[in-house]
């Protein structure tokens, strides 16, 4: 198996960058540094790559029939977010709910309970705002929002890139991971006529004029808690990056240290992963 620090050392060439032995010293520093600071950053990148699995079941789609597709869900990326959701599923609550507002090449927006009484009880169950950590891109799940920390049940499937969405505090929680041609067959004729107040107060009975929605039959999470194989080498990199800047403006003294214990994590890391492969 491949350290993931090897990417980022072969994409290094300091010795053709300077013209000088001191420069190319320099380089080399920076380059052990570099490989150092990815051994350090490599338990948190794995964390980071932390997810689950949701299957949602869904009926009346635009062509007609049903279909499913997975929901991957990131808690890194938006943890309160991702608890919320996961908080929903294990409520059961998104049976027979409506897709109500569907733009095309723009989003499809869920999450108002078909029965009043449940949409009452979840209504003031505000949620605090995330950190943006993704983009709003295609297949990707945010809460919607009416304002700084406003997010109760609602969310939305982007079918583009929306990134612009990122700067307004819209934080992806999860992505469609399989099945986003099923997503793209939700009914999208009525695009924003469905009342959302109308649906608050008399759930799917308001509903019943607008009989082609797309609506959820099941949710049910798929998979426990797993992580990907393989560190990302792009996320690896920013992290080294991070703390090589970081022991850089601490002098040569600090990029010593960052050597050492680097050298220090990665025989840790390699031991280890040796003791866990026998």
């Amino acid at each position: 198996l491949k350290p993931p620090w090897l990417d980022i050392a072969s994409s290094w060439r300091p010795a053709a960058m300077c013209a000088t032995r001191a420069g190319a010293m320099t380089a080399w520093v920076r380059l052990a540094a570099t490989v150092a600071a990815a051994s350090l950053a490599l338990p948190a990148a794995s964390e980071d790559r932390q997810f689950y699995d949701v299957k949602v079941d869904v009926a009346n789609l635009a062509g007609g029939g049903s279909g499913s597709f997975t929901i991957r869900v990131h808690p890194h990326w938006a943890p309160l977010g991702a608890a919320r959701f996961d908080e929903l599923v294990k409520a059961g609550f998104f049976s027979e709910l409506r897709f109500f507002r569907v733009v095309p090449d723009f989003m499809a927006q869920f999450g108002i309970s078909g029965d009043a009484a449940t949409a009452a009880a979840w209504r003031d169950r505000d949620i605090k705002d995330d950190v943006v950590r993704a983009h709003n891109t295609r297949g990707r799940l945010s809460f919607a929002t009416s304002g700084p920390d406003t997010r109760t049940t609602q969310m939305f499937i982007n079918f583009g890139d929306n990134s612009f969405l990122d700067s307004q505090g819209f934080a992806p929680f999860a992505e469609v991971s399989e099945g986003m041609d099923v997503v793209d067959q939700i009914y999208k004729g009525y695009g924003e006529r469905p009342d959302q107040g109308s649906i608050q107060m008399q759930g799917n009975t308001y509903l019943a004029v607008f009989p082609r929605l797309t609506y959820i039959t099941r949710v049910a999470r798929a998979t426990a808690e797993a992580s990907a194989s393989a560190v990302d080498p792009a996320a690896l990199q920013m992290k080294a990056d991070a703390a090589v800047s970081r022991a850089a403006a601490g002098g040569p003294g600090a990029l010593v240290w960052l050597v050492a214990a680097g050298a220090t994590a990665l025989g840790v890391g390699l031991f280890v992963r040796g003791g866990m492969a026998q």
